[in-house]
């Protein structure tokens, strides 16, 4: 067999991308029933499951959403649940399903507690729920709704430019007219640009979740000029945009989702600013007004309108102790003499501002007015939480924004404190932080053969691309103490989030064949340590290499350059890694296997940053994906395998993001927008014989990904007849996944489904990547759930022949060929193959070509390098390396310990 090339996007091209699929494959759930005793999971899920937090029982919280997987079979769909705490006190919970399994029972069940809900642990078991004490109520009045809680009263908008109408606690007004707001500027640079401001205008509500512990309202619009009435027309529209909003029972939190698709011309269109600003009554004196932010340590900036401390004259230890505390000030007479006289003549300080503009420092300045200077140094540090507080001692506005410095440039500002009225912004983009330049990086292609990239004229754009922001407003009834701003800084930071243990989502069978740690030998712990280590390497690697900013936040880089001490930030599709072989699969499965909660933040944020900043949900590229790159949309290559649902699933269903599955079910605009975007349109000449063509990996892998989901999270069973069209159609074809040349072309058929074989061109050598980006795993999931057997068998030849000796491919297709698989990559489907023939043979084969691979091989452990060689310490790994082998390595090692246990080392 010929010397193995380096993974990359040449071998790629031709054959490859069926990856991200790796997640969700099937036959792990008839693996774990065999390993449990009978009647053990339907036992398991009648009783129940064990719930904790992940970082531990949160000291304050803005609610939780979370999702159960059960065994197939155990629960039946209109089951009701209820949740209990340790010591068996019912606990209120809102429930609904996320999918099913073939036979119409549960598979994932989403739930959501208030804030109110902060037990170690929970159990959570069908059942009657509890009835919440002040439950959210939702109604309807001409174009406005109303939620309410028993402690806030909140009025959205149905329609118009205002989104929030008021937020009232207490009968008193919080806060009134939220709008989302946007600065635009013609040109990147400052000096003659025209600046334009927006506002977003409501134009649909819809209320998706109506209590009785949490209500969901989901409005929708774009951005429209503020200007345009003058004009005397509805002016351009920009940026079509949903907010949704989550109120839970006795909560005094309203948490915000917002997130935009991307439709103007990155050419002229800059965004300055991207926010959302609400009006806060401001009812005390200016020395009983406060201003308050805090830090990601726990820190907390905060100081009055008006000083009285720090003066000539001492005021008085109480009132210096109100000012400190946010506490209200002893009366005016009580104060000396001195103070009382003279304190109007002070400074109130009406503007302030907090910005994050680096991952590693914010500011805070303030203000008297527009026609004073501003003071820069009032505060600074290094990672802000996002939490602000404008209001009194009798009550304000609690505000805050998630990922605050992770991604920069972010800001929190508070205007006219000092006035009746004051302006809070939460800005998700700051106009501090210049303009959002989404231009590709050079006018000029780099070449596929050095740079690694695949650059296509009109491709790079970010058409489609979604950025989200996640915002939180708390109605204060008085200024929150520090230790309180503290607590809600750390739910900022890290959000509540409520998880099973490992054994129960492998008892459950979902997410296809994965398994538990196993370190019962010394070289089986040695792989299970090596895996840890990968992940705490990226963990810290992030960190170090500052993997931070609005839109990359999530991602981590494809390739090292040892020469330079630095990843290949600029070279091609050499730069960000854009999930290219299963990063986030490995990710997700190392969560699953261990419970660690960092990461669990690592891959929750890469599968957000791949289904925004990575896919294109509208226009041209409407349903793919885009290749790594530079840019992180600016590579040629339009694909599925990066948009597909498949990985996608682990975070949708653990976490019940309703966004989330929202983007996932985008990636079925796929379908048509192959008809246009031919995967291998560089590679092959123009086809007329079928509607579309694609390969069967990694494109139909892809798709069939999209359709499972779909099905099994609506039931609908015309996705899976277009997943068993096409594995009969494979089944036909005399090479099987063989079929096609430039590896695995064939006719695609949106309306039917269907697969259409090219002539004669099957296989004939060269690189075979079929599976390379997770295929077998969506196969293995899909034949657990429908039994093809001709497709069952035609993989099994596949599976047992892509690494065999001349004689057994010879023997099944009557030829030998040199498919030249990755051994790493193609291991654990041969693993499986044996599992399934019961040939232990084929196991032991599977193993080896593994251990036996250079690519197999864990690191070397990370050093340290410093000196005039980098900027600052950093660590690297000797030698370089790639995220494409630490993904595919520790993938093949959880799916090996899943198919070949009994065979590993």
């Amino acid at each position: 067999m010929p010397a193995q090339l380096p993974l990359n996007r040449r071998t790629f091209l031709i054959g490859a991308s069926a990856a991200t699929a790796v997640m969700a494959a099937g036959p792990a759930g008839r693996a774990a029933a065999d390993a449990a005793p009978p009647g053990a999971a339907s036992r398991g899920a009648a009783e129940g499951v064990d719930l904790h937090w992940l970082d531990g029982a949160p000291t304050a919280s803005t609610g939780a959403a979370w999702g159960v997987p059960w065994p197939r079979g155990t629960v039946a769909r209109d089951t009701t649940f209820a949740l209990s705490s340790g010591d068996g006190e019912l606990v209120p919970v809102q429930s609904w399903p996320l999918a099913y399994w073939p036979d119409g029972s549960l598979k994932w069940t989403g739930h959501a507690v208030s804030s109110a809900v902060r037990a170690g642990t929970l159990r959570l078991a069908p059942g009657t729920p509890a009835a919440p004490r002040q439950p959210v109520r939702v109604s309807r009045s001409g174009d406005e709704l109303r939620l309410t809680n028993g402690v806030l009263d909140v009025r959205i908008a149905r329609s118009g430019p205002v989104a929030v109408r008021s937020i009232r606690r207490g009968g008193q007004v919080t806060a009134h007219d939220g709008r989302l707001i946007l600065l635009l500027q013609d040109k990147p640079e400052d000096d003659g640009t025209r600046r334009t401001s927006w506002t977003g205008v409501v134009e649909s509500a819809e209320v998706t979740q109506s209590g009785p512990v949490r209500a969901v309202v989901r409005l929708s619009g774009h951005y429209r000029p503020d200007d345009a009435g003058r004009r005397g027309h509805g002016g351009r529209t920009l940026l079509p945009w949903t907010l949704r909003l989550y109120l839970g029972a006795g909560d005094e939190s309203l948490r915000l989702v917002h997130h935009f698709t991307w439709d103007a011309d990155p050419q002229h269109d800059f965004v300055r600013g991207l926010g959302m600003e609400f009006r806060v009554p401001m009812r005390d004196e200016a020395h009983d007004r406060h201003i308050r932010f805090g830090t990601a340590s726990g820190g907390v900036w905060g100081e009055p309108v008006r000083v009285l401390t720090g003066l000539r004259r001492d005021p008085g230890q109480a009132v210096r102790t109100a000012q400190t505390e946010g506490t209200a000030t002893p009366p005016v007479s009580q104060w000396a003499q001195q103070v009382r006289d003279g304190y109007r003549q002070l400074a109130v300080w009406n503007d302030f501002t907090l910005f994050q503009g680096s991952p590693d420092h914010f500011s805070v300045w303030k203000r008297t007015s527009s026609h004073g200077s501003w003071l820069k140094h009032a505060g600074h540090g290094d990672r802000a939480s996002g939490f602000g507080y404008a209001g009194g001692v009798s009550g304000g506005l609690g505000f805050g924004l998630r990922d605050f410095w992770q991604r920069f440039p972010r800001a929190l500002d508070v205007r006219d404190a000092g006035g009746d009225t004051a302006t809070v912004t939460l800005w998700s983009w700051s106009p501090l932080g210049g303009a959002m330049d989404l231009r590709p990086y050079d006018t000029e292609a780099h070449g596929l053969d050095l740079a690694y990239e695949d650059v296509q004229e009109g491709f790079g754009v970010p058409e489609g691309m979604v950025r989200s922001t996640e915002m939180v407003l708390w109605a204060f009834a008085a200024t929150p103490s520090r230790d309180t701003v503290t607590a809600l800084s750390t739910t900022l930071t890290a959000p509540p989030q409520l998880v099973a243990e490992p054994a129960h989502y492998h008892r459950a069978g979902v997410f296809g064949r994965w398994s538990l740690p196993d370190r019962s030998t010394e070289a089986r712990a040695a792989l299970e340590d090596a895996l840890a280590a990968d992940v705490a390497f990226y963990r810290r690697q992030v960190d170090q290499r500052q993997w931070y900013g609005f839109w990359h936040y999530g991602d981590v880089m494809h390739t090292y350059d040892a020469d330079r001490h630095t990843w290949r930030y600029d070279v091609g599709g050499y730069a960000w890694d854009n999930a290219e072989l299963g990063t986030d699969a490995f990710l997700w499965y190392a969560f699953l296997r261990s419970g660690d909660p960092d990461t669990f933040r690592l891959a929750r944020a890469m599968t957000q940053h791949v289904a925004e900043a990575d896919t294109h949900h509208t226009g041209r590229f409407a349903g793919l994906g885009s290749r790594h790159n530079v840019v992180h949309w600016g590579d040629g290559a339009k694909e599925a395998r990066v948009s597909e649902s498949w990985t996608k699933r682990f975070a949708y269903y653990l976490t019940a993001d309703e966004l989330l599955g929202d983007l996932i079910r985008s990636s079925l605009e796929a379908d048509r927008t192959l008809l246009e975007i031919d995967p291998l349109r560089e590679v092959l000449p123009p086809q007329t014989a079928a509607p579309a063509r694609i390969r069967i990996g990694p494109d139909w892998y892809a798709l069939v990904g999209n359709w499972l989901t779909e099905w099994e999270r609506t039931g609908d069973t015309s996705w899976r007849d277009r997943i068993v069209t096409g594995m009969k159609d494979i089944a036909g074809f005399p090479a099987g996944l063989y079929t096609g040349e430039a590896g695995g072309a064939v006719g695609f058929d949106p309306a039917t489904g269907h697969l259409t074989r090219f002539g004669t061109g099957d296989f004939e050598g060269g690189y075979n990547l079929a599976m390379a980006f997770l295929g077998e795993q969506t196969l293995w999931e899909v034949l657990d759930l429908v039994d093809v057997p001709e497709f069952r068998r035609t993989l099994l030849d596949f599976a047992r022949t892509v690494q065999a000796p001349a004689a057994e491919k010879t023997a099944v297709y009557g030829r030998d060929f040199d498919p030249q698989v990755f051994p790493t990559i193609y291991a654990r489907l041969t693993a499986w193959a044996g599992e399934q023939l019961h040939d232990p043979a084929l196991r032991r084969r599977g193993w080896q070509q593994f251990l036996s691979d250079p690519a197999g091989k864990p690191w070397p452990a990370a050093v340290k390098v410093t000196g005039n060689a980098v900027p600052g310490p950093v660590e690297e790994i000797p030698g370089g390396c790639a995220t494409n082998d630490a993904a595919q390595r520790n993938l093949a090692l959880i799916a090996l310990l899943a198919v070949a246990p009994d065979e590993a080392p």
